[in-house]
C-alpha cells in the first residue's frame, strides 16, 4: 500500500511522489532488519501506476550510517550477516526493476549501508552538510548493497578501489566530480531543490523515464547487439503506453503534452 505507516520511515504521498524519509528506530538512522523490510515493501509499492517518481531521503541531518553494528556481535555473526544483507538485497533489486525515478536526497552522512542506498539513485542529490563514506573497512567487511556494482560503474573501476582501500570521507562537492551524486546544494535550499526535482521528474512520461534509466544502468554490462535488442524491445513497450499516444499528439497540436504517467 502506498500510504502505509512503518516504524523506520515517515512517507508522504503528494502528486505521484512517493517520498520516504528514514526514521530508523537506530541511532544515526542505521539500517536493521525491520527497515530492511520496510525498504522492501516501500518498492514493491512503486509497481502501484499511481507512482510517478520515488524520493528516498534521510533525517535530522543524516541520511543512513550503515547497519546497526551493535547487532553484529552475536555468536552467529555470519549467519545474521548473510540474513541481513539478503533483506537489504531483495529490496535493492526490487528498485532496480522498477521502472519509477528514483531519487536519493542525501542530507548527511551516507556510510555502509547507507553509502550503498546513496549512490544508487537515478538522481542524487547531496546536501553542501553530507558526506559520503564506504565504511564497510571500519569493521573489517566487505561491501554490500550493491555498493559494489554501482560504485565501479559511477565514478570508474580506478577510483572505486581508491575510495575502498582508503575508507576516507568524500564530501558532496567531490561526490560530484566523482560522480557519486548528480548535484550538490546547500543545506538550507536542500529539501526546497528536492522537492523541485521530484516534482518535475514526476510530470514526465513515468514509463519511458524509468525504463531509460534501466537501460543506462545495464549498458554497462551488456555488448552492443544485447544493448540494441534491449532498445528495440523497450522503445516497442513503451509505444503502447498512453504517454507515448500524449506525446505524439501533443507533438502533431505543437503543444506541450500532459502526461499521466501511463
Amino acid at each position: 500500500m502506498v500510504n502505509a505507516s512503518y516504524e523506520n520511515f515517515e512517507t508522504t504521498f503528494e502528486d505521484g511522489v512517493l517520498r520516504a524519509e528514514i526514521h530508523s528506530t537506530s541511532k544515526m538512522n542505521a539500517l536493521n532488519e525491520t527497515m530492511s523490510e520496510e525498504l522492501l515493501d516501500l518498492a514493491v509499492c512503486l509497481h502501484d501506476e499511481s507512482v510517478r517518481c520515488f524520493v528516498l531521503t534521510g533525517s535530522d541531518g543524516v541520511f543512513c550510517a550503515g547497519g546497526d553494528v551493535t547487532t553484529f556481535a552475536s555468536e552467529d555473526a555470519p549467519g545474521e550477516m548473510r540474513k541481513g544483507a539478503s533483506l537489504l538485497h531483495d529490496a535493492i533489486v526490487q528498485l532496480h526493476q522498477t521502472e519509477v525515478p528514483v531519487i536519493a536526497g542525501v542530507n548527511g552522512a551516507a556510510v555502509g549501508a547507507g553509502f550503498s542506498l546513496g549512490i544508487f539513485g537515478d538522481f542524487v542529490l547531496a546536501s553542501d552538510a553530507s558526506y559520503f563514506q564506504f565504511g564497510y573497512p571500519g569493521i573489517g567487511a566487505t561491501g554490500d548493497g550493491a555498493s559494489t556494482y554501482f560504485l565501479p560503474r559511477v565514478a570508474g573501476l580506478r577510483q572505486a578501489k581508491r575510495i575502498t582501500l582508503l575508507n576516507e570521507r568524500v564530501g558532496p562537492e567531490e561526490a560530484v566530480d566523482l560522480g557519486l551524486a548528480t548535484e550538490t546544494v546547500a543545506d538550507d535550499e536542500f529539501d526546497e531543490r528536492l522537492r523541485e526535482v521530484a516534482a518535475r521528474v514526476a510530470e514526465g512520461p513515468t514509463v519511458a523515464l524509468g525504463r531509460t534509466q534501466q537501460l543506462l544502468t545495464e549498458s554497462t554490462s551488456r555488448g552492443i547487439e544485447a544493448q540494441l535488442a534491449a532498445e528495440t524491445d523497450k522503445i516497442a513497450e513503451t509505444a503502447k503506453t498512453e504517454d507515448f499516444r500524449e506525446g505524439v499528439r501533443a507533438f502533431g497540436e505543437g503543444r506541450t503534452p500532459e502526461f499521466e504517467g501511463r
